[in-house]
């Protein structure tokens, strides 16, 4: 999650054999991808979160495969998160220069952009001490209308690994750098998973408060 490339596997009328290929795709991606490439799904839907066009483009060709083996015929997209129309583009029909151009100064990995590359640094510094410490750095909490959106919720965010704890109608979901936790909400909200009764804080952590606090599902 916080990826800035995603893989959408679109199924206009759902095939019988949908659930052994959803099944069969998430071994073949982390075998080939290992946790790079994150996955999940919408009732029509699979998406496949990649943090670079390389890995999405591999993604897509693993999705590919897998399709080709179940004798499923879906169109496999590749997708960008425009940080200036702020939400996802084909990247077929994008100009390049959004996001990856080097000279757009939008851009979080230009290296001529002096601004870019302290947030990047920031972000990474966050992710190591983060990973070290065994302390996120960033949470989330999300509210959402009732207990049952919060458990199926929170199952869907434990999959691919994010540390989730349950409250009545809301959870709190840990992330290792600010990117991280920005991007869980565009994720979600990419993927249908949130609506206008859902909302999104996004803060730093407490320590203190980290410490009296164990994720749990």
């Amino acid at each position: 999650m916080g990826d800035d490339w995603r893989v959408c596997i679109a199924f206009g009328v759902l095939p019988r054999r949908l659930h052994s290929f959803r099944q069969a795709l998430i071994p073949a991606v982390s075998s080939r991808l290992g946790d790079q490439v994150a996955v999940s799904s919408s009732a029509t839907r699979i998406f496949l979160y990649a943090p670079s066009t390389g890995l999405a483009d591999e993604a897509a060709q693993v999705a590919r495969d897998v399709l080709a083996q179940h004798d499923i015929s879906a169109p496999v997209r590749t997708e960008f998160w425009s940080h200036r129309d702020q939400k996802w583009r084909d990247a077929a029909d994008g100009p390049p220069a959004d996001p990856a151009d080097p000279a757009d100064p939008a851009d979080p990995a230009d290296p001529a952009d002096p601004a870019a590359q302290q947030h990047a640094d920031r972000q990474a510094a966050e992710r190591k001490r983060s990973v070290m410490t065994g302390v996120p750095a960033w949470q989330v909490r999300v509210e959402v209308p009732s207990h049952g959106d919060v458990i199926a919720l929170a199952e869907y965010l434990a999959a691919p690994g994010w540390r989730v704890r349950r409250h009545p109608r809301s959870l709190i979901v840990w992330a290792n750098c600010e990117d991280d936790a920005k991007g869980l909400g565009r994720a979600l909200s990419g993927d249908g998973r949130a609506d206008t009764d859902t909302a999104f804080r996004v803060g730093r952590v407490s320590y203190r408060y980290m410490y009296n606090e164990t994720p749990v599902v």
